[in-house]
């Protein structure tokens, strides 16, 4: 996860990504972040998006091969597509062969270590793992987002909150919106 700070900190991206884990709320948040740092300005001309498992890997790679219109670069989002899991030798065998103004980011909830795709990007690009965050991570995170508001917990309250919100870090979030609004009038 450093390395992709990193990169999105430098804007020095490399050509793909995979995101993957548990942890819906990481993921999304990078995917998010990754784009944009990439399209500052919000450019929807050489951004696509691509979800669910039945994605054809030649119209992938046909617009891939379309260069960007009007920019230096092309981003291509493909999310919970299944070629972690099952074979996708033509994508895979493409990854060695990626244009220069092209970067592609997969978000995967699952991946077989040992699948050619996962190889590929491994070779060519960045993998980050997003497992779910532990019950000490979980009470830092939160607590640093009541500082931001400037609330504090106290410890014994942050373990009753989270038994009540569960460790779903999107869930969290939510409720942690509704208790600054809550509190906000308790001023």
């Amino acid at each position: 996860m450093k390395s992709l700070n990193e990169d999105i900190k430098t804007g020095n991206f490399k050509p793909v990504y995979l995101l993957y884990g548990e942890e819906a709320y990481l993921k999304k948040q990078y995917r998010d972040r990754i784009t944009k740092a990439i399209f500052p300005d919000g450019d929807t001309v050489n951004y696509a998006y691509y979800e669910g498992k039945g994605i054809n890997p030649g119209e992938l790679i046909d617009l891939a091969e379309t260069m960007p219109f009007f920019a230096k670069r092309r981003l291509i989002v493909v999310e919970n597509s299944g070629f972690f899991k099952n074979k996708c030798d033509e994508l895979a065998d493409y990854m060695k062969e990626l244009p220069d103004y092209l970067r592609i980011v997969f978000v995967e909830e699952e991946v077989d270590k040992r699948n050619r795709m996962y190889k590929a990007v491994k070779s060519c690009g960045g993998i980050v793992e997003f497992a779910k965050q532990d019950e000490k991570t979980l009470m830092r995170w939160a607590a640093g987002i009541l500082a931001k508001e400037g609330r504090k917990i106290r410890p014994g309250d942050m373990e009753l909150f989270l038994t009540k919100t569960g460790t779903d870090m999107g869930n969290i979030r939510m409720e942690l919106e509704k208790l600054i609004t809550y509190t906000m009038g308790k001023d």
